[in-house]
């Protein structure tokens, strides 16, 4: 599977899947990995994007709205055609089942449907936010679903129920705040563990590759003042601890 190509299929009425991306053109790849998509862009890079994503899958937008990771997940969660929404970083290389050993998914059909799954969950009970763990090793696997960690490059949004909002001048931090918020707010999120994205590190050209350290100390400490004791930071390994009992 390339160049964008997908597999056929209704999408759910009330549910959909959202990729932001932001010059990578070249580079993006977890459409490739799914049944149906939206990938959201700046209008100038519309042109450069069309060569790989089907264009009836992008939607672009100016400029100014969208011109930073904080803008472009508001701007998706105020404008989302549907209540229930994903939204997935776009350099998702694979996609595992991770318990006891991790187990790669390449079917795109099977990928949808555990996202969808994860979804139906949320609409069940009500919660406005989900997403999956900032780590995907395998030993950091406890239990199917766990109410504790960060955030990774899976989001489920229930924009009726959401309270959390991205803010800018939070920076770095800003998924991790929306998830402290959301516990503040709403007192639970959901947390599948079995199921994540492979890759590491944020080393692709564009997208929020350009953060530097200085604004990643400077974000955490943004976040040591905002919430105190519940949140706490270690500057060797760069780790995030939320310490909200849930």
């Amino acid at each position: 599977m390339s160049n964008g190509e997908c597999i056929s299929m209704e999408k759910p009425e009330n549910f959909g899947i959202y990729i932001p991306s932001y010059k990578r053109a070249d580079t993006i790849h977890t459409h490739t990995l799914l049944e149906y998509y939206k990938v959201v862009i700046r209008e100038s890079e519309f042109e450069e994007y069309a060569k790989t994503v089907p264009v009836e899958n992008l939607i672009p937008v100016k400029d100014e709205l969208i011109c930073s990771a904080v803008k472009v997940m508001n701007w998706i969660i105020e404008n989302a055609e549907e209540d229930y929404i994903c939204v997935i970083d776009d350099d998702c290389p694979r996609f595992y089942y991770r318990m006891e050993k991790s187990v790669p998914i390449e079917d795109p059909e099977i990928i949808t449907s555990e996202i969808e799954r994860i979804a139906q969950l949320q609409m069940d009970l009500d919660i406005g936010w989900g997403c999956d763990d900032a780590s995907n090793v395998p030993w950091g696997y406890d239990s199917e679903f766990s109410f504790k960690g960060t955030t990774g490059g899976i989001r489920w949004i229930n924009r009726k129920k959401l309270k959390g909002r991205f803010l800018e001048e939070i920076g770095y931090c800003c998924d991790t705040d929306v998830v402290m918020q959301e516990l503040l707010y709403n007192r639970i999120i959901l947390k599948p563990k079995y199921l994540c994205p492979g890759g590491g590190a944020d080393k692709n050209k564009g997208g929020n590759s350009k953060k530097s350290r200085e604004s990643m100390i400077a974000s955490f400490e943004l976040m040591k003042t905002k919430w105190g004791k519940y949140f706490d930071y270690d500057l060797k390994t760069n780790k995030i601890y939320v310490r909200v009992p849930r």
